[in-house]
């Protein structure tokens, strides 16, 4: 397991364990297909979401991806990012992942049948 995923796995740990039992929705992880469809390295993206749990997640709920359109992140990360002392690099992660997983397939619930064509 890479250094990012294990900071990811402990970095969710320690969001649900101080949750005291309430629900909770953490970031999404990212999946390979996601890093194919933003054409980035998941590495990338597991950092972003790493980052964005530390750094966010210090002072308030980390934000989820689709609280915002992918077009509208830049802008929001530029307003907290001075706040939240993030570096270029940092910033850009964060941003990297909050955009591509904005545009993210909705996924199906458990459960849930996944739409299907209209039938005649």
């Amino acid at each position: 397991m890479s250094r990012a995923a294990i900071i990811a796995v402990l970095a969710a740990a320690a969001a649900a364990i101080g949750g005291g039992g309430c629900a909770r929705s953490l970031p999404p992880l990212a999946t390979p297909a996601d890093a194919e469809r933003g054409n980035v390295e998941l590495a990338s993206l597991q950092e972003g979401r790493t980052l964005l749990l530390r750094k966010c997640g210090s002072c308030h709920k980390p934000p989820l991806p689709r609280q915002h359109g992918a077009a509208e992140w830049p802008g929001k990360l530029e307003e907290m990012a001075a706040r939240s002392n993030l570096d270029l690099s940092q910033r850009r992660a964060i941003e990297r992942y909050l955009v591509v997983m904005a545009e993210a397939p909705t996924p199906v619930a458990a459960g849930a049948e996944a739409p299907t064509a209209q039938r005649k």
